[in-house]
């Protein structure tokens, strides 16, 4: 919730007036004239307009006061951010025998820049453009072959590369329709993972997994049905497709078209293929089976900054807070590491400057100074804080009147901001033309572009940041850090306090409330279900744990206990006869009351709010009749509604009691649909 609007005093004119008219007769009985027309009321109605300025001004608290209080607090003003994108070049011929170098910083512009100056886009690395296309692709379970093809030109689509369940052989076929040129260059394969549709992953870097799910291998095809040769592979970015990212990769010697898979139709082109092979499957595998949205070639990542080279900004004249204006703006922040861009020659050549947030801390011979990114206004200290650059002169001497230019600054970045957030097929310019080069565009929108934060927004985010700002105190603060734990997709968590993930508690046969636990001080067990679609009990894997417990253990007093699990899974099951109405479909209605009964005991999207069944949350034997009752159609539940738990039958009449670490699922339901005799 946003800091409260504080007013240091809220009297105005007519509270201030009659305050002190309410006082003239305790201190001046005597005064009993108190028209307005009385010399002493004229008197009071200007002090207390005097008084009514000032206390206006008092509440006008400058946005510099905010900023300096969430500074003391920890919390800065994000600095502006530049959007990034993905360009897909299109060479003008497909039947080019070479590759087409598009080198890194190539500019393309955004179609539409509402009027304001050019939002520009430069590539991060060198292509080498292909007029080869992937003319289809193909997904193979280790049994089946199945044609996704047309999921992969989907701008909402997305396809299982090993089928729903990844084993040894699993392959993702990948069928060009012409030959990859043979240059002793670098080819991307750009590959887009789902990231899921019911909880993104946090961002904050790639996950950092303790070992890979698989062992998988680029290969091709060169003639050996039997024997795929492999592609010799410099990076790949996908850590074996459990996160989007650049498959660079060499071109393959004996390039070989050929039918294969579910293509060997007589009516079917023969194509190049390549395949990714699982190998060997590592543990447990896949925590959840992968999903790619889509494959590209001839795309690269691009950035909307642009690089300038080094400009001076002017000659110093000596005098304290001196500014100086950086033409292109707004400036990008430092790389880590960088300590400033601005450099000033006091004589002795140019030397680099350390950029500060402000001059606090700084003597009269500290060399330093601030920058405003979005303004791009360089301001210099006024000789006791921060010291002043020396002004110079053409001769290099402190007497003539001709000024020169002695404050300059280095290579840096400017641009980003929200203007870069743009929508797909939108930057299509090239700012200038590339040999063989037909056209560019971002197939998909440009993301992360945001302004310089405003003072209200920080406000707006400051009581959460505080609350969680270096240490997670009470269970509320575990279970909102596990769920922002970066590289992970956690979708839910609940934290049990003074509770060890392997204490036992009896469960009491007539289902009453089971005994209090032993508390066990300084421990807490977080419970977490990651976000993974599509499955009825989404388990955590090693890997996931490991993170959460890794970010939990940053935050985590140090006299505090720690364990991180997933939950413990009740298989829930219904048996009922239901009746609906003559006029209904059965075999829609069964498929309605199937899937009500299936979401509504889900751990991502079930319970009475829709948000997943919660943790210890009860079976409620009337909120099951009321999921059922509502179902377009149901006219009446004819007997005995059963519930089954683990494959036990539950008393009829009774709630179903869950312990709080444990949560229900179901997988399938016993249903009698008819209608009425």
């Amino acid at each position: 919730m946003p800091l409260a609007d504080i007013q240091l005093d809220d009297r105005r004119f007519d509270d201030l007036v009659n305050e002190l008219r309410r006082r003239i007769p305790a201190y001046t009985p005597e005064w009993t004239d108190h028209n307005d027309s009385d010399p002493g009321i004229t008197l009071i109605q200007l002090f207390a307009w005097l008084e009514d300025i000032l206390l206006y001004r008092l509440n006008q608290f400058p946005d510099k006061g905010y900023i300096k209080f969430l500074q003391m607090l920890g919390i800065e003003l994000n600095r502006p951010q530049a959007a990034r994108a993905e360009l897909t070049f299109k060479l003008t011929s497909k039947d080019l025998t070479f590759a087409v170098n598009i080198p890194a910083g190539t500019r393309a512009t955004l179609a539409n820049s509402s009027g304001g100056p050019p939002v520009i886009f430069e590539t991060t690395d060198t292509l080498f453009g292909i007029g080869a296309d992937i003319a289809a692709i193909q997904a193979y379970d280790g049994a089946v072959y199945t044609i996704v093809t047309e999921q992969n030109r989907l701008s909402d689509g997305s396809f299982y590369p090993f089928g729903r369940t990844p084993q040894a052989n699993s392959a993702l076929y990948l069928g060009l329709d012409r030959a990859i040129p043979p240059d002793d260059v670098r080819y991307f394969l750009t590959i887009h993972v789902a990231p899921g549709k019911s909880t993104p992953i946090v961002q904050g870097g790639p996950a950092q997994q303790s070992s890979p799910p698989v062992i998988a291998i680029w290969e091709y095809y060169s003639g050996d049905t039997t024997r795929w040769q492999p592609v010799t592979v410099v990076q790949d970015g996908t850590a074996t497709l459990t996160q989007s990212g650049t498959v660079q990769f060499k071109s393959p010697s004996g390039f070989t078209a050929v039918k294969y898979g579910a293509l060997k139709k007589t009516s079917d082109t023969p194509l190049f293929w390549l395949r990714y092979r699982i190998d060997q499957v590592l543990g447990p595998g896949y925590e959840a089976p992968p999903q790619v949205s889509d494959v590209l070639l001839n795309t690269v990542s691009a950035v909307n900054a642009i690089g300038n080279q080094s400009e001076l900004l002017g000659a110093s004249n000596g005098l304290p807070n001196q500014t100086f204006q950086i033409s292109n703006v707004p400036v990008l922040p430092n790389d880590p590491g960088v300590i400033g861009i601005v450099e000033v020659d006091e004589g002795n050549g140019f030397e680099l400057w350390t950029e500060v947030k402000d001059f606090a801390a700084s003597d009269r011979n500290s060399k330093v100074y601030t920058l405003n990114y979005s303004t791009g206004v360089v301001t210099f200290g006024d000789g006791e804080h921060g010291k002043i650059p020396s002004w110079l002169s053409i001769d290099g001497s402190n007497r003539e009147a001709a000024d020169l230019p002695n404050v300059r600054v280095t290579q840096y970045r400017s641009g980003g901001g929200s203007a870069g957030n743009a929508g797909a097929n939108t930057i299509t310019t090239l700012e200038k033309a590339i040999p063989f080069v037909d056209s560019v565009t971002n197939l998909s929108a440009s993301y992360g572009g945001a302004d310089e934060e405003t003072v209200a927004s920080a406000q707006d985010r400051a009581p959460q940041t505080i609350r969680t700002i270096s240490r997670a105190v009470t269970a509320d603060d575990y279970v909102f850090l596990a769920t922002q734990t970066p590289g992970a997709r956690i979708a839910r968590a609940a934290a049990l306090p003074l509770t060890k993930p392997d204490t036992q508690l009896i469960r009491p046969v007539d289902g009453s409330l089971p005994p209090a636990p032993i508390p066990i001080p300084g421990v807490v067990t977080v419970i977490v279900v990651p976000g993974v679609d599509g499955d009825p009990k989404p388990e955590p894997g090693p890997d996931t744990l490991g993170l959460v417990a890794n970010w939990l253990d940053q935050h985590r007093i140090v006299t505090a206990e720690l364990y991180v699990t997933g939950p413990v899974y009740r298989l829930v099951e219904i048996e009922v006869r239901v009746i609906i109405d003559p006029s209904e479909d059965i075999g829609q209605v069964s498929t309605d009351l199937n899937n009500t009964l299936l979401a509504y005991f889900h751990p991502l999207t079930g319970g009475e709010k829709g948000a997943g069944w919660g943790f210890g949350e009860p079976i409620y034997l009337s909120e099951t009749y009321s999921q059922i009752l509502k179902v377009n159609g149901v006219q009446r539940i004819e007997g005995t509604l059963k519930t089954y738990v683990d494959g036990k039958l539950q008393p009829g009449d009774t709630d179903v009691l869950l312990q709080p670490n444990e949560i229900a699922y179901s997988l399938k339901h016993t249903l009698d649909v008819s209608y009425p005799q």
